[in-house]
């Protein structure tokens, strides 16, 4: 797949990336059995995202087209093994639990 293809999908992959973790955000928001007292959540800073989740949200919308670019790219120079799964794999488990983690670090939760 070439540059121009991808830079011609980029946009519709943050669309279908942005609905989709927008979903997951509003029936999986924290989990208040996380941290104890319960009635001490985070502050809502825009809608229902507070700074740290709305950061987290902007960061995995950016960055998940890259990753499956990264994979087709792979897929498709020849490697005939299974590194490109596993680099998918891997950068997925990144891309999932680093901005996770980061929104937790800011919201102090």
């Amino acid at each position: 797949m070439s540059i121009e293809k991808c830079m011609e999908l980029y946009p519709k992959w943050i669309v279908i990336t942005a609905v989709v973790l927008y979903i997951i955000h509003r029936l999986l928001p924290y989990d208040y059995r996380e941290k104890f007292p319960h009635d001490n959540p985070p502050p809502k800073f825009l809608g229902t995202f507070s700074l740290g989740e709305l950061i987290q949200y902007i960061i995995q919308v950016l960055v998940f087209p890259i990753i499956i670019f990264i994979a087709i790219a792979l897929k498709l120079s020849g490697n005939s093994g299974n590194i490109p799964y596993i680099v998918f794999v891997v950068l997925l488990i990144i891309w999932w639990f680093v901005p996770k983690a980061l929104a937790r670090i800011i919201d102090g939760w």
